[in-house]
C-alpha cells in the first residue's frame, strides 16, 4: 500500500501529534507499506530526506518556532504543500492519505479526494477541534462550517482518546467517531528498577508552558504539602513557553524557589534522565487529546496523578489518581508518604504501557481501518 501521510509538524519539530505521525509512520513501513510524509521545514533541515524507510518532504513555509506554530505558519504550509501533492499523486498514485490534524492539513485531504479520488482519514490532535483552545475561539467561529465539510467528507475520523472523541461528537455528530489510543517507545523510555530512597522525593512535570496545563494552581500548594512529609520534595518543570515567567513570579511569591526548579525545554534525548531520576508524574491539564508525556512517565515507571482530561480514564487506574486539580495536594501528600505505594504503582504504570500501548499495536489498528477503507 502506498500511504501518503500530511501533516504541518513531524519530529524534531512539534509535541505529541508529530511524535504520533513518525511512530505510525515507521510501524507502516516495517509492515511493508511505502510511506511519504509531507511536512513543514525548520531552519536549515534538509528539503527531502529518508530516515527509518520514511520519504520525507519538508516545506519551507515560514515555522519560526520548534515547538508551536500560529495560524499564519499553518496557512503558508497549507499553501506550499498544494502546490506539491499533486505532483507526488501523479506519481506514486497513493491508495490513502492520512491527515494529522484536521487544521491545517484536512484541505489537502480533501482536494486529493475530489480531484484524484484518494481517501483521506483525519486523526485528530485536539487543537483541530472547535473549542479545544479558549484562545482560537474566534478563528474557530469563522471556520467551523467548512471544518465539518472536511469530516463529513473524510472516509474515517479517528480520536485517540474516549474524552477527545465525546469532545468531537458535541461539535459534528453526522460520522462515527473512532478511538485509537497514543502509543510510546517502551524500549526509549525504562524503568530504573533502584529507585534512592534517600534523596528528595521528585515531583516531575514536562509540558509546553501554558495556562492550559494548569501548573498554576499546583505551585501555591507545594509549601503545605511539604509541611505534611518529613522527606524534602522538589518539583522539577520541563519546558518552556509563553507563562514561565509568571510561573517563576508565583513560586517566588509563594516562598517555594527551593522546591521548583525550571530547567527549561529539553530535546527528546533528553528527556529519559528526567523521567529516570523522577519519583512522581503530575499532568494537572485542563484539556488533553492523548499526552505522550504521561505515556513516557507510565513507561519510565512512575505513578500519575493527573486531572480528569483526555486520556485519563484510558491511562490512569490502579498506577495513580485521576483527581479535579483543587485535590492534588491530598494525592502527592499520600504519594509522597509512601515510597512502596509509589513503587507498586509506578510497575503498574510500566505493565499498562507493555500490554496496551505499543507503537507496533496502535499501527496495526490503522492499518486495517486502511485494508477497510
Amino acid at each position: 500500500m502506498k500511504i501518503l501521510v500530511v501533516s504541518h509538524e513531524f519530529p524534531p519539530i512539534g509535541g505529541g501529534g508529530a511524535n504520533a505521525c513518525y511512530f505510525l509512520s515507521r510501524e507502516y513501513v516495517k509492515a511493508g507499506h511505502k510511506v511519504v510524509v509531507v511536512t513543514a521545514n525548520y531552519k536549515d533541515m534538509p528539503t527531502s530526506e529518508v530516515i527509518d524507510g520514511i520519504t520525507i518532504i519538508r516545506l519551507n513555509s515560514k515555522r519560526a518556532f520548534k515547538d508551536h506554530c500560529g495560524f499564519g505558519e499553518m496557512a503558508s504550509y497549507l499553501a506550499k504543500a498544494m502546490k506539491i501533492i499533486g505532483t507526488l499523486e501523479r506519481k506514486e498514485n497513493f491508495d490513502i492519505c492520512q491527515v494529522f490534524f484536521g487544521i491545517p492539513s484536512g484541505p489537502l485531504g480533501y482536494w486529493l479526494k475530489k480531484k484524484y479520488h484518494v481517501p483521506y482519514i483525519i486523526r485528530f490532535g485536539g487543537g483541530d477541534i472547535p473549542g479545544f483552545q479558549k484562545r482560537f475561539k474566534w478563528v474557530y467561529k469563522f471556520i467551523a462550517p467548512f471544518i465539518k465539510v472536511l469530516w463529513k467528507n473524510a472516509e474515517a475520523l479517528v480520536a485517540n482518546s474516549n474524552e477527545l472523541k465525546r469532545f468531537a461528537e458535541s461539535f459534528y455528530a453526522g460520522k462515527p467517531i473512532l478511538v485509537i489510543h497514543n502509543g510510546v517507545d517502551a524500549e526509549a523510555f525504562k524503568m530504573d528498577k533502584e529507585k534512592k530512597a534517600e534523596r528528595a522525593i521528585r515531583i516531575l512535570f514536562v509540558s509546553r508552558l501554558i495556562e492550559r496545563k494548569g501548573l498554576q494552581h499546583i505551585i501555591p500548594m507545594l509549601k503545605d504539602i511539604q509541611s505534611q512529609i518529613d522527606t524534602p520534595i522538589k518539583l522539577i518543570v520541563v519546558g518552556d513557553g509563553p507563562y514561565r515567567g509568571t510561573l517563576e513570579s508565583m513560586a517566588e511569591q509563594c516562598d517555594v524557589k527551593d522546591i521548583v526548579q525550571f530547567v527549561g525545554g529539553k530535546e527528546k534525548n533528553e528527556l529519559h534522565e528526567y523521567y529516570q531520576n523522577a519519583d512522581v508524574f503530575i499532568l494537572p491539564s485542563r484539556m488533553e487529546g492523548m499526552p505522550n508525556v504521561v505515556l513516557e512517565a507510565m513507561a519510565s515507571g512512575l505513578p500519575i496523578v493527573m486531572t480528569p482530561c483526555g486520556g485519563s480514564e484510558e491511562l490512569v487506574k490502579e498506577n495513580g489518581y485521576v483527581v479535579p486539580v483543587e485535590q492534588f495536594d491530598k494525592a502527592l501528600i499520600k504519594l509522597c508518604s509512601d515510597r512502596n505505594q509509589r513503587l507498586i504503582m509506578g510497575k503498574a504504570s510500566r505493565r499498562a504501557v507493555e500490554a496496551e500501548f505499543s507503537w507496533e499495536k496502535k499501527a496495526k489498528a490503522y492499518m486495517e481501518l486502511f485494508d477497510k477503507i
